[in-house]
């Protein structure tokens, strides 16, 4: 699965703007006042200001599979502070069954982002890390209602020819759709966000992908 775009909303468009142009030099464009987009690798990422409170999301950029520590350096050398991730004892998560080590940290809105080295795809460079090697957003967060956590998932499945992530069994708080390439990672409402305290919480967003050659519009 390839995610082609995913569209968030915030409160704090134009803070957003001069972090992602700035801090981590991606190309943003300013569509309009309110709404600006920049490419992340092959997918495009789009901000729309909105009046709801201080919405936030949880998303994975992939980089080269041997580029994690230099991610962590670069991002240290801009000052971005690393999440703790309590269950490793380290702000390197190395999850040994997805064969893949990722860091995480917050953008000025509280989205929690995410660079994954996922180490099954061929995709090592050779280059000093930049952010030109952000090759895609390969994982978006979902959040349903908890009492209809079960049934929200399983139409997604369905409505959209998806299989859970072959790496990762269904587990009762979280659900793992897709693939390397690209995953939605369903949580319900209240669970934290790994590795945060943050609880999910319900917020509008529209993903665009592509799966076994069809492409797909998911908005909730």
């Amino acid at each position: 699965m390839q995610i082609k775009k995913l569209v968030l909303q915030t409160s704090y468009l134009k803070t957003l703007g001069e972090f992602y142009s700035s801090l981590l030099e991606l190309p943003v464009k300013v569509i309009d006042e309110k709404k600006i987009s920049m490419a992340i690798g092959s997918t495009e990422l789009v901000f729309d200001e909105t009046s709801v409170a201080e919405p936030f999301y949880h998303f994975a950029i992939t980089i080269p599979a041997n580029k994690i520590k230099q991610a962590k350096t670069w991002l240290r050398n801009k000052k971005i502070e690393l999440l703790w991730i309590t269950d490793y004892k380290n702000d390197i998560a190395d999850f040994v069954g997805w064969h893949a080590k990722s860091v995480y940290f917050y953008d000025p809105a509280g989205n929690i982002l995410e660079l994954i080295a996922r180490f099954d795809l061929n995709n090592k460079m050779n280059k000093i890390f930049s952010s030109k090697q952000f090759l895609s957003i390969s994982e978006v967060g979902i959040v349903f209602p908890e009492n209809k956590f079960d049934e929200r998932t399983k139409d997604l499945l369905e409505q959209y020819h998806l299989s859970y992530f072959s790496k990762q069994p269904p587990l009762p708080q979280f659900r793992a759709v897709g693939d390397d390439e690209g995953l939605f990672v369903i949580v319900p409402e209240h669970r934290n966000w790994f590795p945060t305290d943050k609880p999910a919480a319900l917020y509008p967003h529209k993903a665009e992908f592509e799966n076994a050659g069809k492409e797909y519009s998911l908005e909730l």
